[in-house]
C-alpha cells in the first residue's frame, strides 16, 4: 500500500482564503479517485479535536489525520529551517507550508509569484517566508505544481524549477448552490436590488482601493464587500472615507458561508476582480458557473482562466479607474450581460475537481 501524507494547514488555517478553498475541494475530489493501491493521510499543525472532527467532515476519505505537536507558527518557522520535519515516503502540500527535506518524495505547490514580484503587496515577514520557502521548494521538491501557465512563466523568472512544473488548476466548488430562499438571505444582509460584487480575502493586491475609486465617479450601483479580513490593515471603512463614496453603497459582509455566498453572487450585477496581480482567480469562475457577468484586472492569470467570456480592464495602468468605471457602465446593458452569462457559464463547466483530482493522481504516479 502506497502511503502519500497530505498537509492540510490551509483548510484550517485562520483565514483559509483562496488556497484553503482550493486544497479542500481537490483533496476531497482526490481522495474519491484513489484505488486500493494508495491511502491518503492528511497532516495538521497542532488544532482542536474540535477542527479535527470537522476535518474528518470535509474530507470523510482520508484514511486518518496525523496531529503535529507544534502550532502553526511555530511549524512555520521550523519548516522553513528544515527543522521537525516529519518523515514520510511521500508528501503533498497544496501550498508552500511544505516539510520540504532530502528525505522523502515531496510534491509542493506554489500558487502565485507574488512574493517575488510584488513583495510590497504582502508584510515583509510574509514575503520573505514565502521567497524562503520558494527556495527550500527549488532544492528538494520533486514536482511543483501552479495552478495556470501564467503562474507557471512568471515563476521561471525567480525559480530555476526545470522540468518540474504541473499545471494543475480549480473549479467552481460543487457546494455553491443558489439556496430557495436567496431573497430572504440578500434582504437579512441587507443588500439593495441592484449591486456589484467584490469577493477575496482584504489586503492592498485585491485592488478594492481602486473599484471603490471607480464606483465613486459613478451614481447609484452599490457594492457587497465579501471576504475576511487579511494584512496591511485594510479596512472597508477607511477606503469609504479615502475614496469618497457614499458609505450606504458599501456593504461589508465578511466572510460568508456557501450559501449565503450564492444568494449573493448570484443576484449581482457582476462581479469584479481587479487584482494586481493572481495565480488562479476562484472567484471568478465560481461567479460564472452562476451566470454572473465578470469585470477583471488584466492580471495574466485571470486573463487565462476567464478566456474570452469576461471583460478585461487594465485597472492599475493609466487612467484605470475611469476604464473600470466605464466598463461598470456597460453593464447597464441587459444584452450584454446575458452574453456575458451564457459565455461565463460555458467557461466555467470547462473546469472541473474530477479532471483537477485525475492530474495530480497523475502525478503522484511519476514519483511511486
Amino acid at each position: 500500500m502506497k502511503t502519500t501524507t497530505v498537509i492540510l494547514d490551509q483548510v484550517v488555517a485562520p483565514v483559509p482564503g483562496g488556497i484553503g478553498r482550493y486544497a479542500l475541494n481537490l483533496v476531497r475530489a482526490l481522495t474519491a479517485t484513489v484505488d486500493g493501491g494508495r491511502s491518503l493521510v492528511g497532516f495538521v499543525p497542532r488544532v482542536s479535536h474540535d477542527t479535527v472532527r470537522q476535518l474528518e467532515g470535509f474530507i470523510p476519505l482520508l484514511e486518518g489525520i496525523d496531529i503535529s505537536p507544534f502550532p502553526r507558527a511555530v511549524l512555520a518557522r521550523a519548516w522553513e529551517r528544515g527543522v521537525a520535519v516529519p518523515k514520510r515516503d511521500v508528501t503533498y502540500s497544496p501550498s508552500l507550508f511544505a516539510p520540504l527535506a532530502e528525505h522523502g518524495r515531496h510534491i509542493v505547490t506554489i500558487h502565485d509569484a507574488v512574493p517575488w514580484s510584488h513583495p510590497e503587496t504582502l508584510t515583509a515577514r510574509g514575503a520573505r517566508w514565502h521567497r524562503a520557502m520558494g527556495e527550500r521548494a527549488r532544492r528538494f521538491a520533486d514536482i511543483v505544481v501552479v495552478p495556470t501557465d501564467a503562474v507557471a512563466t512568471r515563476l521561471s523568472n525567480f525559480l530555476s524549477l526545470g522540468d518540474r512544473i504541473r499545471v494543475i488548476g480549480g473549479a467552481a466548488t460543487p457546494d455553491l448552490v443558489v439556496p430557495v430562499d436567496s431573497e430572504s438571505r440578500r434582504s437579512a444582509l441587507g443588500l439593495p436590488d441592484v449591486y456589484i460584487t467584490f469577493v477575496g480575502t482584504l489586503e492592498p493586491r485585491k485592488g478594492l482601493e481602486q473599484l471603490l475609486i471607480a464606483l465613486a465617479r459613478m451614481e447609484g450601483l452599490s457594492i457587497a464587500v465579501i471576504g475576511p479580513h487579511g494584512w496591511g490593515g485594510v479596512r472597508v471603512n477607511d477606503l469609504v472615507t479615502r475614496t469618497g463614496i457614499s458609505p450606504h453603497r458599501v456593504h461589508a459582509l465578511g466572510r460568508l458561508g456557501d450559501a449565503d455566498l450564492a444568494a449573493v453572487l448570484s443576484a449581482s450585477r457582476g462581479l469584479v476582480v481587479p487584482s494586481i496581480e493572481e495565480g488562479f482567480g476562484l472567484p471568478v469562475l465560481e461567479a460564472m458557473s452562476l451566470g454572473v457577468p465578470v469585470i477583471h484586472s488584466t492580471a495574466e492569470a485571470l486573463r487565462e482562466v476567464a478566456g474570452h467570456s469576461a471583460i478585461a480592464v487594465d485597472v492599475h495602468g493609466e487612467n484605470g479607474t475611469i476604464k473600470l468605471a466605464e466598463a461598470l457602465t456597460g453593464l447597464d446593458d441587459e444584452t450584454l450581460r446575458r452574453d456575458l452569462a451564457s459565455r461565463g457559464k460555458a467557461r466555467a463547466a470547462q473546469f472541473s475537481w474530477d479532471a483537477s483530482a485525475a492530474r495530480l493522481a497523475s502525478v503522484f504516479d511519476e514519483l511511486t
